[in-house]
């Protein structure tokens, strides 16, 4: 699938904006201080993913712990179009993927999320 990469942010800031909307308003504030960064590939990781959490997840934060950086989420545009055959895909790709990130950003495994459906 093709796509410019002003579109794929603009899709891409759509669908978070919505996830966020979606989201109950004790989390909103939290899930809003995390960065969305879209990238063409993953750097010095496996090629295969689509997405990335990087950041402390809330559930390690204490007071000695907080974070110095603000979280990141990167979304890779090239992984997510290559894989999908049409924008409605691509809205469902980028969706899933945000929203399994953010599950890292809120204290979840691969194992929990996977448990959610969310893999």
């Amino acid at each position: 699938m093709n796509m410019s990469k002003r579109q794929f942010y603009e899709l891409v800031s759509r669908v978070y904006e919505s996830i966020i909307e979606s989201l109950p308003t004790s989390l909103k504030h939290e899930a809003r201080n995390v960065l969305i960064i879209v990238q063409d590939n993953p750097e010095n990781v496996d090629e295969d993913i689509v997405g990335l959490y990087d950041g402390t997840p809330l559930s390690e934060r204490g007071i000695d712990n907080q974070p110095i950086v603000p979280d990141r989420i990167y979304i890779y545009r090239i992984p997510l179009l290559n894989m999908c055959e049409n924008r409605t895909q691509l809205c469902k790709e980028v969706r899933d993927t945000i929203i399994h990130e953010l599950g890292h950003f809120f204290g979840f495994d691969d194992n929990e999320l996977k448990k959610m459906g969310l893999e």
